[in-house]
């Protein structure tokens, strides 16, 4: 029952306090009563410190001097190690005791020194009390000597406390040391011997060293100085942590924290002494700077900074050795799997780690370099079923540099592999990678960022395939094609994936798509996608492809279903693609050749199309490419698609042989067709290309349509027809370079002709067997000019239709105009393959003179006239022609040098018969020419050539008769010509120039034949007999001449009435002029009737006679009806300046009355000519000499020299007196001037002094009038323009001397001489006037001042003259003293006057 709160005992409850409030009370009471407890504990224990520093302060470290051994075995027992100690003192930090302790020596197990401490601080710890061991708050050392050594059994002794990392110690020394709570060195020395290692004493120096514990957590800072050449001072550092409440301290297997190690300047190689490094290092030099994560006795991450140079070594055992001269950068490593194994030695082994370079660099001393990088690769092994794992992640990746240094990386073997399959170059910005499962077996991957020129090699497609018991899975890979300088971005799984290409200057290696797997492009941007379908293919979407090849433009969207599965048939896949291109270069076409295109198509396509650009080009490709192109022949391939490409063509060239040769193997085997412009089409396996105009061999094609039905049929034909208009020429070049020439026996190969033409031509082309080709044309002549033939007559205005066909050619009737006159031209081809042509018609002169090449046409004009009628039959086998031609030349005059004259109404039959002769060898063709005309002329020749239509015949021998039988010799030209008169200079101007001197264009545009004619008449073998010879402006009579020609040069053997004896003539050809005469000669006769021609020779008025070098000896030599004795003459032409010089080099005339020698030279410019001469004549009889020269019964005898050196405008044997100037002086003795009228001797007559007696009252008769004779002449004169000035001629004869001054004009015939008679009055006067008379500087005035000075009588007996006036009348004049002096000083001489002494 409930009880009623109203109740007294519910009251009672209601006034009682709460339970938790009663509990409160008592819980305040019990801890009141002990806090006062601890209070007065507390207070007990503060007394009970107090005193005890008390006590310690004043009572026992005044004494701690006396505890020395007490100390000794204290810190002995603490550190387990005899401890000695020097001095020992005490003093106060703070609230802390302090010991100061001096050489302090810790003995190790044996006994000895391990120790030595100069000096130790210590500040006691409280803390001592605590744990009942000695502790210290600090601990100082000053220079203390530590040795440490390790034993070659591996164990290691560090002050005496043994650290055998094989065996587990007690550690208690080491603990004792990390349980102080600061220690510090300064200025210490560290020794490490390591028999173990066997390497050099290592000594620190310098050491300073910081060590703070505080119970679990322990740091310490080292610097110290290594040995000169090691390395800078070093700085180690370290903050670790162990457990709590471990039992031993010093087991650093259970610490973890972070060290830090920098070393400056060290030598790497020397350090590896006592380090162990986890490559191979033999050689280095510079920096590390290094952060190493502990963790229970391992390194287990490690950061290091590196500066390092000539650094060489291994990444590891079997890696190539890397020699770098540089490396820099950061590298940090570690592992994520606790193998218990030290310094990261599983790190890419099962551990899995983490490895990243940040801004690393290497320079390799061979030129390779690898440019600052930042790369993180991360690796987890697989466990649980599951494959490992590889991630990567590079901010900035060369991996061309990456590639160049793998193989000195210390990268797995499937990581290698894949470097080597993929070969990548090129640069990866902001990349990440990642991938499950060991390349090539991958199972999951996943790709994305951005890549920059990157160049790969193509990948094959792999199959996703799915785990089983044995094999891992496997992911789908789509086949890559290679590529080079690609640039974009990228984001691909291995169930999907997309990119982005933007790219300039780049190649695809697209095998699978293109004949040419190698694809170029100046630009391509592409967006794409693709994604793994089922049944094992591919769709690869191209949302938007824009690219530039050279001049090409293309746009491109579609799609492609690849079929990823291999089998033994391609399966190229479906596509659905819309192309729109603009500029393409048709002879890039190889390039986008599908690979399912059949062989013959693409070889077709290729060699068949060779240059041309594509505008407006639209593609269409849709369906299954194993049966592209879809053709409509193929009821199954029909259906399964569509393929069109249509377009505009500019420039279009087509080989519709594609590629087939001719018979000469180096052209076409029909001519390609040029500049097309139309369009084209190809509709699934039909192509059509429509030339609206073209050109082929230079000829004009119209309405020009090729079609190939059926591209893949077996036995393709390319149907061709069009129109030609143009050049008839150019039209006939078309078929000699097609086989339709080959056709017509080559007959059309050497036609030629002008205006133009039209043709209709058809072609039936079977593309695998052009040998069955079928041809249709038709030529229509419109007054056309034709030359069917080399040698034909030109016909001009021709009319007529040709035909032609596979099988021939039919002229019909062609009409037209030829030499002249009208002609008919008929034939065609015959059933033995040969061709048959005939021409009647008429010749006249004037045509026959244009038929003749163009060289010699002018020299030939107006020697031919009239008409005659002719008929010539053309037979042409084997493109050797057989020509005959006939004529009476009835109606035809011949105006000719003799003996080729006929009139007009004269018949002179005319037959030329050209017959083609076996030839052993079939590359040159021979035959022989026969010429007869009537019984005056009868020439044969044997000719060749080379196969060839560019070749010209050769005549290798033959013989010409004139009124004699043609010879035949067995080599070289020769010539039987036996005839009254031959003129033989006109023949020469008629025959001598050359053929190449006049363009061929002068033959084409008259119809003329290209012939050059000397061949035909250059002889080199030649027999005259004739009346009169007509040579070199001479003529010879009753004249026996024979001739041989020999290179260049000719010799004869002549007898004539003018001449007689042997001719050798060279001219050579490389030298322009008439050449050189050598001759040897019994007699020559140079009448005086050829003296003008002699001068036109010398001239050169005569081009065809020039007279040539000379070096002639002549026995007996008559110029000019004179007999001059014997000659020798050399004498050659030159060129000076632009003068022509004909130089006298040696003139050498001997006979009995004298003998001259000369040389000299006649120059001649413009018409104007100059003769010099320096002469030496040496006289035996000076009057017979003079009648030889024909002035007779002017002297008689005398004998001396006459000399000097003249000049005059003029030939040499003809002296222009007005122009003569020059020097004369004169030497003669013992002769006597004659009584005579010295007719052309008149100067002689001045010097006669015949006038005198004639003139003068005082008689002198009986020494002047029969002559004066005298015993001798001297004296010099000096020419000018035709006046002979003289101021010391002196005639000394028995009676008399006389001495002249003056000058005497020898043009006007006129004299004005001043001339003294001094006769002989006795012997003295004669000695003296003798002596000064053989003086020949002595002037006039001289000589009479002399004399008179030496014989005063003299001057009363001398008489002086002034003789002036013309030689025929002169005016005689005697001069007294006074005159004497008037006209001395006129003539520039001292005057002689009455009185003088």
């Amino acid at each position: 029952m409930t009880e009623d709160a109203s109740s007294p005992h519910s009251a009672e409850q209601a006034a009682r306090p709460p339970v938790w409030q009663r509990a409160g009370t008592h819980l305040w009471f019990a801890c009141g009563g002990c806090l006062r407890w601890f209070l007065r504990l507390a207070l007990v224990l503060y007394f009970l410190f107090v005193a005890l520093i008390l006590v310690s302060r004043y009572v026992l470290l005044p004494q701690v001097a006396n505890y020395k051994p007490q100390v000794e075995q204290l810190v002995s027992r603490s550190i387990g190690r005899v401890v000695t100690i020097q001095a020992l003192q005490a003093s106060w930090q703070g609230m802390n005791p302090q010991l100061v302790l001096e050489n302090v020596v810790l003995h190790d197990q044996n006994g000895q020194a391990a120790l030595a401490l100069p000096e130790i601080r210590t500040t006691l710890s409280w803390w001592s009390l605590m744990v009942a061991n000695l502790r210290f708050n600090r601990i100082e050392l000053n220079r203390p000597v530590l040795n440490m050594q390790r034993d070659a059994g591996g164990q290691i002794y560090i002050g005496g406390f043994l650290i055998d990392p094989r065996q587990s110690g007690d550690g208690k020394g080491l603990d004792w040391v990390l349980e102080q709570h600061q220690i510090v060195i300064h200025d210490g020395l560290l020794r490490w011997n390591d028999q173990y290692r066997q390497a050099p004493e290592l000594q620190l120096r310098q050491v300073n060293l910081l060590l703070q514990n505080q119970w679990r957590h322990h740091r310490f800072a080292l610097r110290a100085t290594p040995a000169a050449g090691l390395s800078a001072p070093l700085d180690i550092r370290g903050d670790m942590l162990h457990p709590a409440f471990t039992r031993k301290i010093s087991d650093f297997n259970i610490w973890a924290g972070d060290l830090y190690v920098d070393l400056h300047q060290t030598d790497l190689n020397q350090l590896s002494a006592y380090v162990d490094y986890p490559v191979l290092i033999q050689r280095g030099f510079g920096s590390v700077r290094s952060w190493l994560r502990w963790e229970r006795g391992r390194v287990a991450d490690l950061t290091a900074d590196l500066k390092l140079s000539n650094v060489q070594g291994k990444l590891g055992r079997d890696l190539p050795e890397l020699d770098m001269s540089e490396i820099s950068g950061r590298v940090i490593a570690s592992e994520k799997i606790d193998l218990g194994k030290k310094y990261l030695p599983s790190i890419f082994g099962k551990a899995g780690h983490t490895i990243a370079l940040e801004n690393f660099s290497m320079k390799g001393r061979d030129g390779m370099t690898m440019p600052a990088t930042t790369i993180r690769e991360s690796f987890t092994p697989g466990s649980n079923g599951q494959p490992e794992r590889v991630e990567l992640y590079a901010k900035f990746l060369d991996l061309e540099m990456l590639a160049n240094f793998a193989e000195h990386l210390p990268l797995p073997a499937d990581q290698r592999q894949m470097l080597a399959d993929f070969a990548p170059k090129g640069q990866l910005k902001e990349f990440s990678a990642n991938w499950q499962g060991s390349y090539p077996e991958i199972a999951a991957y996943k790709v994305k960022g951005e890549f920059i020129q990157l160049s790969m090699a193509p990948q094959a497609a792999q199959l996703a395939r799915p785990k089983t018991a044995r094999n891992p899975a496997k992911a789908a890979v789509p086949a890559i094609p290679g590529f080079e300088n690609l640039s974009g971005t990228i984001d691909a799984n291995d169930q999907d994936g997309h990119f982005a290409l933007d790219s300039r200057d780049l190649s695809l290696r697209l095998s699978s798509y293109f004949v040419d797997p190698l694809m170029p492009f100046n630009r391509l941007q592409m967006q794409a996608s693709w994604k793994f379908d089922k049944d094992d293919k591919l769709l690869f979407q191209i949302a938007k492809m824009d690219m530039v090849q050279d001049s090409m433009h293309a746009s491109l969207s579609g799609r492609h279903v690849l079929p990823m599965r291999q089998s033994a048939q391609p399966q190229p896949g479906e596509v659905d693609l819309n192309v729109h291109i603009q500029g393409f270069d048709l002879k890039q076409l190889d390039r986008y050749i599908p690979t399912v295109a059949e062989e013959d198509l693409r070889h077709w396509l290729t060699r068949g199309i060779l240059d041309g650009r594509a505008d407006d080009v639209s593609v269409r490709i849709k369906g299954d490419l194993a049966y592209f192109p879809f053709s409509a022949s193929d009821a199954h391939a029909r259906g399964k698609g569509e393929f069109l490409v249509k377009g505009n063509l500019s420039g279009g060239k087509l080989d519709f042989t594609a590629g087939a040769l001719s018979d000469n193997g180096k052209t076409a085997l029909w001519p390609v067709i040029d500049d097309i412009n139309g369009s084209f089409i190809f509709d699934r396996a039909r192509m059509e290309i429509h030339g609206d105009t073209a050109k082929s061999q230079g000829v004009e094609l119209r309405k020009v349509k090729a079609v190939i039905p059926d591209l893949l049929t077996s036995g393709s034909v390319l149907n061709i027809e069009g129109n030609v208009g143009g050049s008839l020429q150019n039209m006939l070049g078309y078929v000699a370079a097609s086989p339709v020439s080959g056709w017509l026996g080559h007959f059309l190969d050497e036609t030629k002709a002008g205006s133009a033409a039209a043709l209709n031509l058809k072609l039936q082309l079977p593309l695998q067997h052009l040998i069955d080709a079928k041809v249709q044309g038709a030529l229509q002549l419109m007054n056309n000019e034709v030359a069917l033939q080399p040698g034909i007559p030109v016909v001009s205005a021709a009319s007529g239709r040709l035909e032609f066909n596979e099988r021939g050619v039919n002229l019909g009737t062609l009409k037209g105009y030829a030499l002249g006159g009208p002609v008919a031209i008929s034939g065609g081809s015959q059933k033995d393959s040969s061709i048959r042509i005939r021409l009647d018609g008429s010749a006249t002169g004037e045509g026959l003179s244009q038929f003749l090449p163009a060289t010699y046409r002018e020299q030939l004009s107006g020697r031919v006239s009239g008409t005659t009628r002719y008929t010539a039959s053309i037979n042409v086998k084997k493109q050797l022609p057989e020509i005959v031609i006939e004529s009476g030349l009835q109606g035809l005059a011949l105006n000719f040098p003799a003996p080729l004259k006929k009139n007009s109404a004269e018949l002179l039959p005319l037959r030329i018969d050209i017959q083609p002769q076996v030839s052993a060898d079939s590359t040159i063709w021979q035959d022989e020419l026969r010429v007869n005309l009537g019984n005056l002329l009868h020439a044969r020749y044997w000719r060749k050539k080379a196969a060839d239509k560019a070749a010209t015949w050769q005549v290798v021998r033959g013989g010409i008769g004139v009124n004699a039988a043609a010879p035949e010799p067995a080599a070289g030209l020769v010539v039987n010509i036996d005839t009254p008169v031959l003129q033989a200079d006109e023949w020469r101007a008629l025959t001598g120039l050359s053929a190449g001197s006049n363009s061929a264009g002068d033959n084409r545009s008259t119809g003329a034949v290209s012939l050059d004619i000397r061949p035909y008449l250059d002889a080199s073998v030649m027999a005259v007999r004739t009346g009169q010879l007509h040579i070199l402006g001479k003529q010879l009579d009753q004249v026996v001449l024979g001739v041989s020609h020999l290179n260049d040069t000719w010799q004869a053997n002549i007898d004539a009435r003018q001449v007689s004896g042997h001719f050798s003539w060279t001219d050579n050809p490389a030298r322009p002029g008439p050449g050189n005469i050598s001759a040897r000669l019994s007699k020559l006769i140079i009448p005086h009737s050829a003296a003008s021609e002699v001068s036109d020779l010398l001239e050169g008025k005569n081009a065809g006679t020039q007279i040539p070098g000379l070096d002639i000896v002549a026995e007996q030599f008559e110029l000019l009806d004179r007999k001059l004795g014997r000659l020798e003459l050399q004498a050659g032409n030159q060129t000076n300046a632009g003068a022509s010089e004909w130089l006298l080099n040696k003139v050498w005339l001997k006979n009995p009355d004298a003998e001259l020698r000369a040389s000299g030279k006649w120059s001649s410019r413009n018409d104007d000519g100059n003769t010099q001469l320096d002469y030496v004549l040496d006289i035996a009889n000076s009057g017979q000499l003079l009648e030889r020269l024909g002035f007779p019964h002017v002297l008689s005898g005398g004998r001396g020299r006459l000399e000097g050196d003249i000049r005059w405008a003029g030939l040499p044997f003809e002296m222009d007196i007005p122009s003569m100037n020059g020097k004369v002086k004169l030497d003669l003795s013992a002769g006597q001037f004659l009584k005579v009228d010295p007719g052309a001797a008149k100067l002689l007559g001045v010097l006669s002094m015949q006038s005198l007696p004639r003139r003068l009252t005082l008689d002198f008769r009986d020494i002047f009038s029969e002559g004066f004779a005298f015993d001798a002449i001297t004296g010099t004169a000096r020419i000018q323009q035709g006046i002979a000035k003289t101021d010391n001629l002196k005639m000394r004869g028995v009676n008399a001397t006389v001495v002249m001054s003056g000058q005497a004009d020898i043009v006007r015939e006129s004299q004005q001489l001043h001339v003294v008679v001094i006769p002989v009055i006795n012997a003295g006067a004669a000695s003296v006037v003798y002596g000064l008379a053989v003086n020949p500087v002595i002037g006039l005035g001289t000589f009479l001042a002399q004399l008179f000075l030496r014989e005063p009588l003299a001057k009363a007996f001398t008489f002086e003259y002034l003789i002036s006036g013309p030689w025929k009348d002169p005016v005689v004049k005697k001069l007294e003293r006074f005159d004497s002096g008037e006209l001395a000083a006129t003539h520039g001489q001292p005057a002689i006057n009455k009185g003088d002494e």
